[in-house]
Formats: structure tokens, C-alpha cells, sequence
């Protein structure tokens, strides 16, 4: 049903201008994500009458579609003719829930996919009991290094790469296991994917990197964060950097989901996180 179209640049204002206007804080819905994970999530555009759409797959290769608009132009007949033999939409933001009634449709979520949000404040100043550890972490690394910051640019982008490639070398899963693959096109097509980023020097020395983008007026999203881990406190440094270059402008930082991965989960709850935001699976009952 409708036209098919495969994911590529050329959607990129399209698609931003359409995300900006639906206003989410749902990681899922940058051009960025849909762009670089297209081929693992088998991601294609979908056009019908009443609007866009993107058929995607998950891990458990369950078939689904994302809604790129506001799903209330569609009734429950165009609903089944969309999801034809896929499995449900997703991800579904809380807010569009009331579009779809229970008696109709079956509503689910799975916590693993639920995107980590973040006070950006709290991240920029390490303040309470909850960052003790972090905070002990930050002052090791500043009393031991004096790192330098530089946009990610044309110009040190191949420093990135560096530093992504260590990464993976000391990472103990292949890169089909990680989101190396990604990270190195998300720096190859940088300017061309409107991403933000830093890189950070120790004694000239590229020693990590922080890539991410505006989600709606008030969340930064961070897709990747990349360093070595011989500079002990490192990751903490970036986080909270990043958070105080960004705390004027955004409210809140989406560090996306665990993927059911404990060690991630486990770190990403240690950053004091204001609050899980689910993402909603629907089907047609």
C-alpha cells in the first residue's frame, strides 16, 4: 500500500522540518537515527494519503511503522491497510495514546526501548548525594589532565575515527555487535547529517568525542559518546561538559536506551535520571 521509498540525504530537511514540527523527545525521531541505523532496522519510507511513514524492523524482528505525523488524520480502516502484516507502531509518545482507543487497540511497551532523560542542569553541575561518585570521578580527571575541546569539524574528524577505532579495538564485541559502524558514517557525513559535536585533546592527543542534536526546543539528544578509557573520568568530564554548554539553551538530555544491555543500564541510571520515557508499541486489535 502507498509508495515505498529507501531512506537517503536527500530526505534530510524534509524529514528535520517534519521532527521539528511533531516537537517529541523521543530519540527515535531524528533524521540522524532513522539515516544511520537504516540498514539495521531495514528503515523505508512509507507515503499514503493521509501522511508519511517509516516500516522499520526491530531486534526481535518484529515489524513495525513510525507515524512522521500526527496519527489523527487517519481512521481505524487506514490503520489496518498501513500495518498490513506488521506488527504494531512504534515508537507511540504518551501524549498520541489517546488517538488510539483500547477497544480497538492493544498497547504495550517494553522498558528496554524507554529513552534515558536527564535534567541538563543536574548533568552540568554534579551536585548531591546521587553523583558522590561521579563527582570523585571528574575532580581525578581534572587534577590529572588538562583537556582541550574543538568542534567536530572537516578538519579533526579523522581524530574522531581515532578515537571510535580504539574504542572499538578494546570493546570486547565485534563491530556488528556495537554501534561502531554508525558512529565512523555519523562522522564521515557529519555536516551532511547537521549533527553537533566535540572532540577532546589530552596533550594534543584526541582522547574522546561527544555527537548529538536538538530534538525539540528543550532536549538535546547525545547519540554517541566515544573515548579512551585510560584517562580515568573521562566520560564523566564529557557528560558534564557537555551539559554546561548546553544548559542555557535545552532543559533536558535524551541519552537514548539501554537495549536490554545491563552494564549501559546500570550506567545510565547512575547519572541521576529524571525520568524513563517510554515508547509505546500499538497494534490493531
Amino acid at each position: 500500500m502507498g509508495n515505498i521509498e529507501t531512506v537517503d540525504l536527500k530526505h534530510h530537511d524534509c524529514l528535520t522540518n517534519r521532527f521539528h514540527k511533531m516537537n517529541l523527545q523521543i530519540s527515535d525521531y531524528t533524521f540522524a537515527n532513522v539515516y544511520l541505523f537504516r540498514k539495521i532496522s531495514n528503515y523505508e519510507f512509507l507515503s499514503v494519503d493521509c501522511g508519511l511513514f517509516v516500516s522499520g524492523q526491530n531486534k526481535q524482528k518484529q515489524s513495525y511503522i513510525m507515524p512522521l505525523n500526527d496519527p489523527r488524520g487517519c481512521d481505524i480502516k487506514t490503520f489496518n491497510e498501513i500495518l498490513d502484516k506488521r506488527n504494531f507502531f512504534f515508537p507511540i509518545p504518551q501524549e498520541w495514546l489517546s488517538y488510539f482507543p483500547e477497544d480497538k487497540f492493544i498497547i504495550s511497551y517494553d522498558e528496554s526501548e524507554s529513552d534515558y532523560i536527564y535534567l541538563t542542569e543536574k548533568m552540568a553541575s554534579f551536585k548531591g548525594k546521587q553523583y558522590l561518585r561521579h563527582r570523585n570521578h571528574l575532580h581525578q580527571f581534572l587534577s590529572s589532565y588538562v583537556p582541550e575541546s574543538k568542534p567536530i569539524s572537516a578538519d579533526n574528524f579523522q581524530d574522531a575515527m581515532t578515537v571510535l577505532q580504539k574504542w572499538q579495538n578494546n570493546s570486547k564485541s565485534t563491530p556488528d555487535k556495537t554501534d561502531f559502524e554508525q558512529c565512523s558514517e555519523a562522522l564521515q557525513k557529519f555536516s551532511g547529517l547537521a549533527l553537533r559535536g566535540i572532540i577532546y585533546y589530552i596533550v594534543n592527543e584526541p582522547a574522546g568525542f561527544i555527537i548529538g542534536e536538538a530534538l525539540n526546543t528543550d532536549t538535546f539528544c547525545l547519540h554517541f559518546a566515544k573515548a579512551s578509557t585510560k584517562y580515568h573520568g573521562i566520560y564523566e568530564f564529557m557528560f558534564n561538559d557537555t551539559a554546561k554548554r548546553l544548559q542555557s539553551q535545552y532543559k533536558y538530555l535524551n541519552l537514548e536506551e539501554d537495549m536490554g544491555n545491563k552494564n549501559l543500564r546500570r550506567t545510565k541510571s547512575s547519572y541521576g535520571t529524571e525520568f524513563l520515557l517510554k515508547k509505546y508499541r500499538v497494534s490493531v486489535r
